[in-house]
């Protein structure tokens, strides 16, 4: 991880819960991969320097540019310095021979999955995004037509869900961080008894998003609870639910 430099360059309010900044960087942040993201503070505002930095999602990468989208915390305007800590994370393990890809967002917007599915749509493969709850208000306009778009019951049960576990060669899950236990418990146990306790490495992940203090795996404010250490800021945010101790 090294300090960058970034320039706010647009700043749309996509809807109530949704707001897109677009920001020129630097060549070193174009080797983002999904999954990896930002650590940025104001720099030159007398008024407020934070010591804490605040974790920003990029849903698009271009040459010179980043595309980051979140709920507003506070006032941004084009032109507005950052100082940026990057890359925070590692890029989301992709299985390989991936033909079908299974995004489910419970009570949280799916922005951490846009990255990606942009970059696999493009190299042909077939996403299906399922949203539940408060990941419903989540501006439709803003995914790639090629996502097919599930609505989830309150049971957690949409058309053909076990056959979608099947079908997929890969599965990931997101959920806000007070519910990461009881969203992606579940949702492996269910897994692992259709596929007889036999699940591959990396087929189903959950992305972890912890407050965290430092982004290096220092402060232990982002541990997940496993069998080894693991750090949502080094190891994560896509962690093998393999690997998470549930209650």
């Amino acid at each position: 991880m090294r300090e960058t430099q970034a320039l706010i360059e647009r700043v749309r309010r996509v809807s109530a819960d949704v707001l897109q900044i677009d920001l020129t960087v630097e060549p070193a942040l174009m080797h983002l991969e999904p999954g990896q993201s930002l650590f940025v503070r104001p720099v030159d505002q007398a008024d407020w320097q934070p010591y804490l930095r605040e974790q920003w999602i990029p849903v698009d990468v271009t040459p010179g540019r980043v595309v980051v989208e979140g709920a507003p915390t506070r006032f941004y305007a084009p032109g507005d310095a950052l100082s940026v800590l990057s890359p925070v994370g590692r890029a989301i393990p992709l299985r390989p021979k991936l033909l079908h890809l299974l995004l489910i967002a419970e009570d949280a917007l799916p922005t951490p999955f846009m990255h990606l599915a942009r970059k696999v749509i493009g190299g042909g493969v077939e996403v299906t995004l399922v949203l539940r709850g408060e990941a419903r208000r989540y501006p439709l306009e803003l995914l790639p037509p090629e996502i097919e778009v599930l609505h989830g019951e309150a049971d957690w049960r949409w058309p053909e869900q076990v056959e979608m576990f099947t079908w997929a060669d890969q599965v990931l899950v997101l959920a806000p961080s007070y519910a990461y236990m009881e969203v992606y418990g579940p949702i492996y146990a269910t897994i692992a008894q259709l596929r007889q306790h036999n699940v591959p490495d990396d087929f189903v992940s959950g992305l972890f998003y912890y407050p965290m203090a430092c982004g290096v795996g220092v402060c232990g404010a982002c541990l997940v609870p496993a069998r080894q250490r693991i750090t949502a800021c080094t190891d994560g945010p896509a962690i093998d639910l393999k690997q998470v101790r549930f209650p």
